[in-house]
C-alpha cells in the first residue's frame, strides 16, 4: 500500500475516533466546527481538522490538540492547518484547536490552507452545531471578506482560488453586539439575503490577531464597522 494513503487512514482513525470529536459527548456549552477542505478538479480533500471550545481546554496546548500526522509539503496535496510552532517540540501543525468555553465573549482562531499548486480553486466548508454557528463567521484574511457561516440555517460553502501556496484565515465567534451588527448589515427579518462572499475593504483591530503562532498578539475588538460588507 502506497505510505500515503497509510498515513492518511491512521490520521483519519485517530481523528474519528478522538472522543473530544464527538458531538453526542459535548458537556453543556461545548461545541465543536470540522473543516472540510475540498478541489473537485483534483478530487482532493482534507476533512480533519476541528476547533471549538470545550470545558477542560486550556488556551494554548492541551490533550485535545492533535498534531498533524506525516505531511511532508511535497509532491500534490492540499492541507487545512493550524500552525502552532511553540506549542510542542518538532511539532509545528495540528489538526484540532480547542479552547475553553468562553459564553458571551467573542473568540478566535487563526488557520491555514496550504497547497502544492498557488492557483487552485478550493473550496472550504463546515459541519457543527447549526445553531451555535449562527454567531460565526469565516475571514478571509487575504482579501479581506467576511462570510456568514450559515444563512437561512444552512452552513454554507466558501470557494476561492489560492494566490501562492500558504492562505491564512480566522474563524469567529461574535458578540451579541458584532451579531447584531452582521443582522442589521446582511440580513431582514432574521434571515441572511442570499449574496456571494464580498470584499469589506476593513478588518476590525484585533481580528485575525487572535492565538495566531500559537499566543495572543492583541486583544480582540468587539463591534462592527457600520457597513461591514462594504454594501
Amino acid at each position: 500500500m502506497n505510505p500515503k494513503h497509510v498515513v492518511t487512514i491512521l490520521l483519519a482513525i485517530l481523528v474519528l475516533c478522538s472522543p473530544h470529536v464527538s458531538a453526542a459527548k459535548l458537556k453543556k456549552g461545548e461545541w465543536s466546527v470540522q473543516l472540510v477542505l475540498s478541489s473537485d478538479t483534483d478530487d482532493l480533500e482534507d476533512p480533519y481538522n476541528t476547533l471549538g471550545q470545550l470545558q477542560d481546554a486550556e488556551t494554548g496546548f492541551d490533550q485535545h490538540d492533535l498534531p498533524e500526522l506525516g505531511q511532508t509539503w511535497a509532491g500534490t496535496y492540499l492541507s487545512v492547518i493550524f500552525y502552532r510552532p511553540d506549542w510542542e517540540p518538532d511539532r509545528e501543525t495540528f489538526n484540532t484547536d480547542y479552547h475553553p468555553v468562553a459564553r458571551q465573549q467573542s473568540d478566535e482562531w487563526l488557520f491555514e490552507v496550504r497547497s502544492d499548486d498557488p492557483y487552485r480553486d478550493l473550496s472550504l466548508t463546515w459541519v457543527g452545531q447549526r445553531t451555535k454557528m449562527k454567531r460565526m463567521v469565516l475571514v478571509d484574511l487575504q482579501e479581506d471578506v467576511v462570510f456568514p457561516a450559515v444563512i437561512n440555517g444552512e452552513p454554507q460553502v466558501y470557494q476561492f482560488r489560492m494566490n501562492g501556496t500558504v492562505r491564512e484565515f480566522a474563524w469567529r465567534v461574535l458578540t451579541k453586539k458584532e451579531y447584531k451588527q452582521l443582522v442589521g448589515a446582511g440580513r431582514e427579518k432574521g434571515k441572511v439575503k442570499r449574496k456571494k462572499a464580498r470584499k469589506s475593504n476593513w478588518l476590525p483591530k484585533g481580528w485575525g490577531q487572535g492565538e495566531g503562532r500559537g499566543h495572543r498578539r492583541d486583544r480582540l475588538s468587539e463591534g462592527l464597522p457600520a457597513d461591514p460588507f462594504g454594501d
